[in-house]
């Protein structure tokens, strides 16, 4: 948003976003020949369905114009272009499994985080991975003739073969969703209860970004599954409220996926590459650091770091020299980057804060923090 209040819209990113949502109106066109399979009572799914493709298409691309992220896409692009891509793929799958769905980073935080985690995203990929096609047109079920003890599976308006209603095929079949719904609330009070519980979580959540897409994922969960309540054991009363409902719980769900906590679903692929970059730089090895000498940097994020930092105006930080010379920020590990800063406070205070003055004798000075070159 601008000071004056009107939505900057940022012009690339923008036609991509368009673009991806014209390519997803022509692959459901395609799919449900034409439109002809699309189920009417799914087309208010279809609507929020593309304005969240557009939303998330939007954000996604304004989101790897930035410097950091783009250098990082560049870089897994490159890498796929690559003749070594071949060799990468293997490695790529494995990755992709360990980010996007055995989550084993979540893992090492904490068991009952990533039980939450798991429980919520195997539940939502599998929602999604039913629900889409459904809204596409592109996988629909019919009697079979006359015979209304069997149904008849369509992928893509082509036969898909049928099964009796009668069969676990079709009870899997009509009942994954509610599979889902478990898994996801199941998920969602686990997350609540751990943010109860966490006093570092209680202090920092925030409703909008923290409690309310767990609050929408157990709206569409529950009105999903009171349709099959109704169904099921009510003879389908009040079968239409309850369908309004859940179709309401989920426009909101997917309206609000672009902007809010949920987008990093969007995201968690990115770091596939990312965990790639981070492997050709250990392998590459690591720089010393100019002030105490430990190894602490890739060699490879070294030189886009400098790359980046003069994108930002930001190659000016040097230490030691006013001409132009001495230590780079970024040749410095953490460590003695806040011996500089603590040098610097001491210096502020005539020497009575100064706990890190002394550098261990093999490394290379590090000069005094008044010299430092902003």
């Amino acid at each position: 948003m601008s000071l004056s209040g009107r939505l900057d819209l940022e012009p690339r990113p923008l036609v991509r976003a368009a673009l991806v949502t014209l390519a997803l109106c022509g692959a459901v066109a395609l799919g449900s020949r034409g439109g002809r399979w699309l189920d009417p009572a799914l087309l208010g799914y279809l609507l929020a369905t593309l304005f969240a493709c557009f939303g998330i298409a939007y954000r996604y691309f304004a989101w790897i114009e930035r410097p950091a992220t783009r250098m990082y896409f560049g870089h897994t692009v490159r890498t796929l272009l690559s003749p070594k891509a071949f060799g990468a793929l293997p490695r790529m799958a494995v990755l992709a499994l360990d980010q996007m769905f055995l989550q084993r980073f979540i893992e090492k935080r904490s068991l009952k985080r990533w039980g939450a985690h798991a429980l919520l995203a195997w539940g939502c990929m599998l929602g999604f991975a039913v629900t889409l096609p459904l809204v596409f047109g592109w996988i629909r079920f019919t009697s079979e003739g006359l015979d209304t003890t069997r149904y008849q599976a369509w992928l893509f308006g082509f036969p898909a073969g049928s099964f009796p209603l009668d069969s676990f095929a079709a009870f899997a079949s009509f009942h994954v969703l509610d599979l889902a719904a478990v898994m996801v609330i199941a998920g969602c009070v686990l997350s609540l209860i751990r943010r109860k519980r966490d006093e570092g979580d209680s202090a920092t959540q925030r409703f909008d970004l923290d409690l309310l897409p767990l609050v929408l994922l157990i709206a569409v969960s529950m009105t999903g599954l009171m349709l099959t309540v109704s169904e099921t054991w009510l003879q389908g009363r009040n079968f239409g409220t309850l369908a309004f409902l859940h179709e309401l719980t989920v426009i909101l769900l997917l309206l609000g996926l672009p902007f809010g906590k949920l987008f990093h679903i969007v995201q968690r692929p990115a770091q596939v590459g990312t965990t790639l970059y981070k492997a050709e730089g250990e392998a590459e090895g690591r720089l010393a650091c100019k002030g105490c000498g430990a190894p602490f940097i890739r060699a490879n994020q070294r030189r886009d770091l400098e790359a980046l930092w003069r994108e930002l105006d930001l190659d000016g930080a040097r230490h030691g020299a006013q001409d132009g010379g001495g230590i780079h920020h970024l040749d410095l590990c953490p460590r003695c980057k806040r011996r500089l800063v603590a040098k610097a406070q001491g210096l502020r205070l005539h020497g009575a804060f100064d706990p890190f003055a002394t550098i261990p004798v093999h490394a290379e000075p590090i000069p005094d923090p008044t010299s430092m070159k902003a």
